[in-house]
């Protein structure tokens, strides 16, 4: 689905068109977007609104998606402005606005330009200043839902360069330019992308006016339900205002008083807050706002312990997206002996993770025992790259714990047909605790069957290689006669810890997920192809679903027979795709997951015969399996009416037993553990 426009003033009445695939007339909006939404005539280009802003609607993004018979879509983000819009004027009289000599006239200022980039594309504008008159260009972007990675650059009037700006502070990877006209005449600034890359979602926005904002914020967080005296920090000093936080989630946003920019992303915890400097020692729990304001500057807290009593230390910066500091923990004795530290070296690659996170995309932790004799530590918090300034805020969490986890949730959504199954991947950031997680879904209605789950312990082997397990796969079933749901879908994982107590942590949802496609080709040192997508954790969804349909087909799988091996064992099983359709094209092949465990191998896996609605594949095992309960779910990619569909089996759990025999030493199993 697409949006047009992206953004709209606030208070105007506009026309906003969805375009994209199975749109009926019926199409029903879902949004917090404080406005009235009126469905007009569908035309052949998309389904149109007519959508009335209200006047007092904040400043910021807010989501949009469709509700049809057939489920939910992808959430996109659609911005209220402060000032005009207009729509980029691509091929007027023959212009195409990318070069100087075919630029856009920008009438009047403040304005909002809509745009777009394609790969090499680039936009330029052509402004008028006066001398001594002061612009802010500003690209509203990846902040909004956008795959492009905006960079601005402003010419004068000979078409020489005269600023430029990639990441400004405060916003992330969006572009921000402050200039002060010389002298009278026409500038003219462009838009283009970092990479020239070609996105599916490409559009920008161009702020262009004379108006305050602030490049940081201080503290970038506070306790739940709590008032915070929050900081701005502008050009023209420091910006103070309260601000009342939510009682629920863990994200939140606030505003600089006075300024027509997006808000600023904070950070809600739950335990006391104090702000630096601290004389005293640390209580504990507590969270402390701290900031590396002059390069190569160390805070220092004092903490009083007790010898075997375990820390869990956590810091917040990099990854709010308000700060730039790649902080580091180091631990210290009253003698300045160094104990521990992160931050500092990367951790070891997980080969079972889609995205292996390193210290430049996820803010350190560190867990940390109290040594013998140690009753008085210190925690020091710095910038790896011994950097600073007003934007190298932090938060630091100490608490005493000595195993946690963390739970996402992939997809964003879920639509579930009736009589079929979905996958849901659950994936443990582990901060401590290395056993076994198992994901469920609480208070599901009936009808609703959810199955899997594992997150296999990770273990070391005796040559020291570390067994990663960091994902697992749940499947949802509705059955034919299910109940619709109320609200969104609660994924909750829990564990057993050391001391015999259950620890059940929450799974936050993606809210939306924006693929980001690579670059041309062009040398780009500072990033892999692969970009990582756009999510919006902070719009504070768990796991929206809907029921759709009946499935076109549906899949299963039965175990058929085990072979013991000289080394291992192997199991086999059968698959089926079963369907009402004769005229429906079996898959050449399935696929199977099997996330999280070492030396499990999927062989053989074919259908009976070409064209076959049947097929199999084999389950193999070496005495170096490392025994733990994993999920087997496998998938096959139909073609339905020339779109491709995904069917999926029910989680199959499957156990590697510990130091058993190779005759007994795999089972499957139907049971929950």
């Amino acid at each position: 689905m697409e949006l047009h426009p992206r953004g709209a003033q606030q208070g105007k009445t506009i026309t906003l068109t969805l375009v994209g695939r199975d749109l009926p007339a019926g199409a029903r909006i879902v949004t917090t977007l404080p406005a009235v939404f009126t469905p007009l005539t569908p035309a052949a280009k998309g389904l149109p609104f007519l959508v009335e802003l209200k006047s007092e609607a904040a400043i910021g993004t807010y989501p949009i998606r469709v509700e049809t018979a057939d489920g939910i879509s992808n959430i996109l983000l659609f911005t209220i402005g402060a000032f005009p819009e207009i729509e980029e004027d691509e091929e007027t009289a023959g212009h195409t606005n990318d070069s100087i000599a075919t630029a856009q006239i920008v009438k009047s200022t403040p304005v909002t330009i809509n745009g777009t980039l394609t790969g090499a594309d680039r936009d330029i504008f052509r402004v008028f200043g006066k001398a001594g008159e002061r612009r802010v260009f500003e690209v509203e972007a990846r902040r909004c839902g956008s795959a492009i990675d905006p960079v601005l650059e402003l010419y004068d009037e000979k078409g020489q360069k005269i600023a430029r700006n990639e990441d400004a502070p405060g916003i992330g990877v969006d572009s921000r330019l402050d200039y002060t006209f010389p002298r009278e005449g026409s500038y003219f600034i462009e838009v283009h992308d970092a990479r020239f890359s070609k996105q599916d979602q490409n559009f920008y926005r161009l702020i262009i006016g004379s108006y305050p904002y602030a490049e940081s914020i201080f503290p970038l967080g506070g306790q739940r339900g709590q008032t915070v005296q929050m900081e701005f920090l502008s050009k023209a000093g420091p910006v103070r205002t309260s601000v009342n936080l939510p009682r629920e989630g863990s994200l939140a946003t606030a505003a600089m008083p006075g300024s027509p920019t997006l808000p600023f992303r904070l950070a809600l915890g739950e335990y006391p807050e104090l702000t630096a400097p601290i004389q005293d020692a640390l209580p504990v729990p507590v969270v402390v706002n701290g900031k590396i304001a002059k390069p190569a500057e160390v805070n220092r807290y004092q903490l009083h312990v007790t010898p075997g009593e375990s820390f869990l230390f956590e810091l917040q910066s990099r990854e709010l997206e308000t700060s730039r500091l790649d902080g580091l923990i180091t631990i210290y004795d009253v003698k300045g002996k160094k104990l521990a530290s992160a931050g500092d070296t990367p951790p070891p690659v997980d080969v079972f993770a889609v995205n292996a996170v390193g210290r430049t995309s996820a803010d350190p932790f560190l867990n940390f025992k109290v040594p013998e004799a140690t009753n008085e530590i210190t925690v020091a918090v710095e910038d790896v790259a011994r950097r600073g300034g007003p934007d190298f805020g932090y938060r630091l969490t100490v608490r005493k714990q000595a195993e946690d986890f963390r739970l996402s949730a992939n997809p964003a959504y879920v639509n579930v047909p009736r009589g079929g199954t979905v996958q849901i991947a659950v994936n443990a950031d582990r901060r401590g605790y290395d056993g076994p997680i198992r994901a469920t879904i609480r208070d599901l209605p009936k009808g609703w069957t959810v199955e899997g789950g594992y997150i296999a312990a990770e273990t070391i082997d005796p040559s020291n290689q570390r067994s990663f397990s960091r994902r697992g796969i749940m499947t949802l079933t509705v059955s034919p006669e299910a109940e619709p749901l109320k609200s969104d879908l609660v994924i909750v994982g829990e564990a057993r810890l050391a001391d015999g107590s259950t620890l059940s942590r929450k799974a936050m949802g993606l809210g939306t997920v924006i693929e980001i496609a690579g670059g041309t080709g062009l040398p780009d040192p500072s990033s892999s192809d692969r970009q990582k997508p756009f999510t919006a954790s902070w719009l504070g969804l768990s796991m929206p679903a809907a029921i759709t349909r009946e499935p076109t087909a549906t899949l299963e799988v039965k175990s058929t027979g085990h072979t013991r091996m000289a080394e291992g064992d192997a199991y086999n099983f059968e698959w089926t795709v079963v369907s009402k359709r004769k005229d429906l094209a079996m898959p050449t092949s399935v696929n199977a997951d099997t996330p999280g465990v070492r030396d499990i191998r999927i062989i053989d896996m074919k259908p009976a015969s070409k064209g076959a609605a049947t097929g199999s594949f084999t389950v193999t095992t070496t005495r170096a399996t490392t025994p733990v309960v994993y999920d087997l779910v496998i998938t096959a990619n139909l073609m339905v009416d020339g779109q491709r569909e995904t069917v999926s089996s029910r989680a199959i759990p499957f156990e590697v037993l510990k130091g058993a025999s190779s005759e007994d030493s795999t089972k499957t199993t139907s049971g929950i553990r």
